[in-house]
């Protein structure tokens, strides 16, 4: 505290020393503020928080190795988008067996580069982009050359997918990976077309008349499952909290089922753990103001309202009508829809 008071150091080295030595007992850490005292103020916060950690670990080895055990519990593979179509993917597991994945894949990126692979050649690429191939391929269970076969949602139009249907879209109308943004057009026929050792589904979904939403669906069972799930996470795209924009983990009710809600296309919410949980709190309301395009306003226990509002299908940005205009309702179209969700 003396040191960030007069300056020496900034919050960062606090807040490092103080994580570093949370399992210690008050006069261990005592002890560690004294050993750390005279060089503290030399050190960057990441060189602060390993010399705490060092101590820490020669101080009270038990309370050290427990909270590791505990950590381990909290082992997980995370994926989120990254610029320029790619994405980052977390692998967050204890220290030893991260070191040696990596000297593993490292050890085979060099003998590809080397030439001592018969089965893979390096084809131009640097260390790290076989690293990163050797890698994903691996935790694929994949051979070398062989294409992805687990079903990844891409969402684009028949016009840019296959040149069919209104002429007056854009055959360049980008596609969408729900949960990860859009990319080009061309980009996604290349993926299609490049996938020439994999099956290749493609699931037609009927929209709405002006093309923004998803026909709705509803369900007889009480949790979302199966293609209602599907549409939620497709409709939805991220959790629809404001800034959140977190992935969709949890598929559930917007009003929920002890007040009477029903598992239906439009009072479902495709959200992510936190959010999902965090509106059964007292003081906190989430409700559907309108279905399509679907939007929901979310009452804080401050008494603050937000909205939310989903996105088009392919996505934000994309020349799709105003949500605030409402389109004709005298469609033959529309009526032959509305006639069909009567039945559903």
């Amino acid at each position: 505290m003396a040191a960030l008071t007069s300056g020496d150091i900034v919050e960062r080295h606090a807040v490092e020393v103080a994580r570093e030595s949370a399992t210690l007992t008050r006069e261990d850490r005592a002890t560690l503020d004294a050993r750390l005292a005279g060089v503290l103020a030399r050190l960057s916060p990441q060189a602060a928080g390993r010399a705490a950690r060092r101590i820490a670990a020669e101080l009270d080895a038990a309370s050290v190795i427990a909270r590791m055990e505990a950590a381990v519990a909290s082992r997980r593979v995370s994926v989120r988008p990254a610029p320029d179509g790619m994405a980052w993917l977390t692998v967050l597991t204890p220290l030893r067996d991260a070191v040696g994945a990596y000297a593993a894949v490292r050890a085979r990126a060099q003998a590809v580069l080397g030439g001592q692979c018969e089965d893979e050649a390096p084809d131009g690429r640097g260390l790290g982009a076989v690293m990163a191939d050797t890698a994903t391929r691996l935790m694929a269970g994949l051979a070398p050359g062989q294409v992805q076969p687990v079903e990844v949602h891409l969402v684009i139009t028949d016009r840019a997918l296959l040149g069919t249907g209104n002429p007056d879209v854009s055959m360049m109308t980008p596609a969408r990976i729900p949960g990860h943004g859009s990319v080009p057009a061309p980009v996604a026929r290349a993926w299609l077309r490049d996938a020439d050792e994999a099956s290749v589904w493609l699931r037609r979904l009927y929209t709405s008349p002006d093309g923004r939403d998803l026909v709705a669906m509803d369900a007889r069972r009480r949790r979302f499952v199966g293609l209602l799930r599907r549409m939620l996470v497709l409709r939805d795209d991220v959790c629809p909290t404001p800034y959140c924009d977190a992935p969709v983990v949890h598929a559930d009710h917007t009003h929920p089922v002890h007040a009477g809600g029903i598992t239906s296309y439009t009072n479902g919410s495709g959200a992510c753990a936190r959010c999902n949980h965090v509106k059964e709190a007292p003081g906190w309301s989430v409700t559907v103001v309108r279905g399509s395009p679907r939007e929901i306003e979310i009452r804080t226990p401050t008494g603050h309202t937000h909205t939310s509002l989903a996105p088009p299908l392919l996505g934000w940005g994309s020349d799709q009508p105003d949500p605030d205009v409402s389109p004709p309702t005298d469609s033959p179209l529309e009526r032959h829809l509305e006639a069909l969700l009567a039945t559903a």
